[in-house]
Parts: structure tokens; C-alpha cells; sequence
């Protein structure tokens, strides 16, 4: 009777340590060193299955193997060979296909003529790992030998099940996956990418802009003392905007008229001695002359002066940088100094990287996010398209387009004010799904590739 029960302890023993292991990495050592005091074998080999697959994961008596060697590479190709993995199996030359045999024939060379037993381990009821057991010198395995593995194969099935709890994910993945039906979802995505169309959609950065805005430039060259006004502002048309330094114009106007009224004296006096001097009368002509020319500076240093402060030409909202910049900052005559504008009267300029700058009509629509209303879109209208590439002010080569909004009237007042920036959304000709998901990579690979 003791001998009866001896493998029946020893089998509650080898499932107490695989149960007991806390790893992988443990649980494959004892699976492959300590299941031999159950049934003797000279060496046993434990692989990963992944469908036709089977990898090499460890081998007993050894801590460590380089996966690359020859060895590993015979086993791997043997195992993967095997048609019917699931089933535990005695293996023989015959269970090879032809092109495999000789890897066989090695390793029996090499163990003076060997016996193999197949064990699959199924843990949540499929192979993903096998046992290899091996004996050597034409040892043959006996029916008993393998009753008594395959309750190892049992013992190691449970280890494996507490290492790997069932997710879900697991739990669908083995009901619905097979290669065949890998394969159909795959054609039946193929052709959904291929007929399926859908708009080219470009996604580009835009910003709210005046519409035809009126520039306030520098009428004079100077240094502009203060800007009065800042952004938003209200202003009327003839209402203060910005004033200059005075000082080098009031002094050149001084210096012109004082300049005029010497020479004015020096003609009467020259024109008193031309009726008794032949010198005098020559030297009149002359003092006409440069008396004309400083009368044409001295208009020049009076019309300077009236341009020191500058006035609005027309009514609306102000737009300006920073009006402390401003002081003391140098102009010259036609340089940008503010704008303004009518604030009910707006446009949406989009910035189009030069990548996305496909074909787009008039009548496109646009919808627009705004960054400063992410729970809302507003719609618009392409009023055109630029036909150069420019710097945006994210300093992206880009197209610069414009746009009209569809409910300006119902929304300007709610929320569209110049200055608001965000995504405009673009949408173009109609393409294939593959196009549209492949369209930047491709365009990336060309460029890269140069094919």
C-alpha cells in the first residue's frame, strides 16, 4: 500500500510547490526540475505556444540558456512543426513533416536514440505552454509514465491559472480569436478602407481679425511721446490718438522762421542800396532766391508741427500693442502705429500648413473652435484662399485663407471678438478611408525616403 500511495504524495507535494510558487521564473524551475521525482526523464524543455508557434522558455538542469544557440534553434523548429499541439503525444521521427526530420535525427544521434513526450499545459482552456520530456538510449516511456506526467500537466495548469487570472479581455480574446477569423475581419476592413469615403478633413490654427480695418501710420519721422489710446477704446472720428516729442520740431520751425525774417530785412536793405549800387541790385536777385527757399522750410517746419498730434479719421474701436512701448519709441514716415477698426465687423483668417493645402472652394464650410469656448463651434464660410506660402506667427510655412461667418449677425455681440483665436476645421474632396488615415505618414515617408 506505501507504494501505491508514494506517487500520490509525491504529486500533492509537486502541487503544493507549483502552487506555491511566487513567479513565473520559480514556477518553470520546479516544473522542469522537480517533476522528475514523479517519473524519471534525462531532460525536459518547457515552451511558450503561440498558435503555430511554439518559443523556447527554459530547460532543465540549467539556470540560464542563450535563446540563439543551435540547440534552442533545433527545439523551436520541432516543436513548431508539430500539427497537433494540443493533444499530448508520444513523438517519433514520423511525427515530423520531412524538412524537420533532421533536426530530429540530430538530437537522437547526439542521445543515442530518443523518446519524447508531448504534455500541453492549458491554462483557462487553451495550449499556451508545452512540456518536452526527454529520454535518452532508445528509454522507452510507459503507460504508466504517462499517466503520471499528464496529472503534472494537470498540477501545472492550475499554477499557471493563479500566475494569469482571466480578464476580460483575455476571456473574449480566447473565444473570438482564431486565424481564420483574424483573417476575415482583416478583408472586411481592407475593403471598408478602401470604398468607404469620407471628406479629406484638415484641421488648421485661425484667429478673429477686422474686417477692413483702417491703419494709423506714422505721418512724420520722430519719436512718439504717448499714445493716448488703448485697445478696445472707443474713439470718434478728429478724437486724440497719439501726440510726438515737440522739441526738435518747435525748434526747427523757430530756426525757419528766423532764418525768413533775416533775410526779409536783408532784402529791404539790399533793395535801398540797388538804386545807387550796381553790386546791390546783382545781389538782389540771389537774396530772392534763398528767401523763396526758406519760405518753402518754413511751410515744411509749420506743416511738421500741425502733424504733432495725430487725430483719428474715422470712428470705431482701437487696436494698439502695448501703448507704453510706445513712449519714446522712434518712427519713420508710413510705419504702422494702431488700427481702427469696427468691432461688428469681422473676418476669420486661417493659418493652412503647407502639407494640408488641398483643394478647397468658395463654398466650403469651416467649422470653428475657439480656444476661449471649448464647449461651443461656430460655422463659417472659405472666402478665399491665398496662392503663396508665408510665415505664420507660429512660424510654420503656411497658406494664408479667409473666411466669413455664417451667424455673425446672431453671435457677434455673444461672443466673436478680434483677437480670439482657435482650430478651424476644413473639409475638402471626398477620399477612401486608407487615404485619409495615411495621407500625412505617407507624405512623411516620401520625405524622409525620398521615394
Amino acid at each position: 500500500m506505501s507504494n501505491e500511495q508514494h506517487p500520490a504524495m509525491i504529486l500533492h507535494q509537486l502541487t503544493t510547490e507549483f502552487l506555491a510558487a511566487e513567479d513565473k521564473k520559480q514556477l518553470y524551475f520546479r516544473l522542469l526540475n522537480r517533476s522528475i521525482s514523479l517519473c524519471g526523464y534525462k531532460r525536459a524543455v518547457l515552451f511558450k505556444v503561440d498558435g503555430k508557434r511554439a518559443k523556447f522558455l527554459a530547460v532543465s538542469g540549467k539556470s540560464g540558456v542563450d535563446s540563439y544557440s543551435e540547440m534552442v534553434e533545433k527545439w523551436e523548429k520541432l516543436a513548431s512543426s508539430l500539427t497537433e499541439k494540443d493533444c499530448p503525444q508520444l513523438l517519433n521521427a514520423s511525427s515530423f513533416p520531412a524538412k524537420e526530420a533532421e533536426h530530429w535525427q540530430f538530437l537522437s544521434d547526439h542521445t543515442n536514440g530518443l523518446s519524447v513526450y508531448w504534455l500541453p499545459i492549458k491554462p483557462w482552456g487553451k495550449t499556451r505552454y508545452a512540456l518536452w520530456f526527454e529520454r535518452w538510449e532508445q528509454d522507452e516511456w510507459t503507460e504508466r509514465d504517462l499517466q503520471l506526467l499528464s496529472l503534472v500537466g494537470v498540477s501545472a495548469k492550475s499554477a499557471f491559472e493563479r500566475l494569469e487570472p482571466e480578464t476580460l479581455c483575455r476571456s473574449i480574446s480566447c473565444k473570438l480569436f482564431s486565424w481564420r477569423r483574424l483573417l476575415g475581419a482583416t478583408v472586411v476592413l481592407l475593403t471598408v478602407l478602401l470604398s468607404w469615403r469620407v471628406p479629406l478633413r484638415v484641421v488648421a490654427p485661425c484667429e478673429i481679425i477686422p474686417e477692413n480695418p483702417f491703419i494709423v501710420t506714422a505721418p512724420l519721422s520722430g519719436v512718439i511721446a504717448e499714445v493716448l489710446v488703448e485697445s478696445g477704446d472707443p474713439v470718434k472720428a478728429g478724437g486724440p490718438l497719439f501726440d510726438y516729442d515737440p522739441r526738435v520740431v518747435n525748434e526747427e520751425l523757430e530756426i525757419a522762421k528766423q532764418q525768413v525774417k533775416i533775410l526779409e530785412t536783408t532784402m529791404r536793405t539790399t533793395k535801398l542800396n540797388a538804386l545807387n549800387s550796381k553790386k546791390a541790385k546783382a545781389e538782389l536777385a540771389i537774396l530772392d532766391y534763398r528767401l523763396k527757399q526758406e519760405n518753402v522750410r518754413l511751410k515744411m517746419a509749420e506743416y511738421r508741427a500741425s502733424k504733432l498730434n495725430v487725430q483719428a479719421e474715422v470712428s470705431g474701436s482701437i487696436i494698439v500693442d502695448n501703448p507704453e512701448e510706445w513712449r519714446g519709441r522712434p518712427v519713420e514716415v508710413g510705419q504702422k502705429v494702431l488700427m481702427v477698426v469696427d468691432p461688428q465687423n469681422i473676418n476669420l483668417r486661417i493659418w493652412l500648413p503647407e502639407a494640408d493645402n488641398v483643394n478647397f472652394s468658395n463654398s466650403t464650410e469651416v467649422k470653428v473652435l475657439l480656444n476661449a469656448f471649448p464647449d461651443d463651434s461656430l460655422n463659417a464660410h472659405l472666402k478665399y484662399v491665398a496662392q503663396s506660402v508665408s510665415v505664420s506667427p507660429e512660424g510654420v510655412p503656411s497658406v494664408m485663407a479667409e473666411g466669413t461667418f455664417a451667424d455673425l449677425a446672431d453671435r457677434a455681440g455673444e461672443k466673436l471678438r478680434i483677437g480670439l483665436k482657435g482650430s478651424a476645421v476644413l473639409y475638402g474632396d471626398k477620399v477612401s478611408v486608407a487615404y485619409w488615415l495615411l495621407r500625412k505618414p505617407w507624405a512623411s515617408a516620401r520625405r524622409i525616403m525620398g521615394i
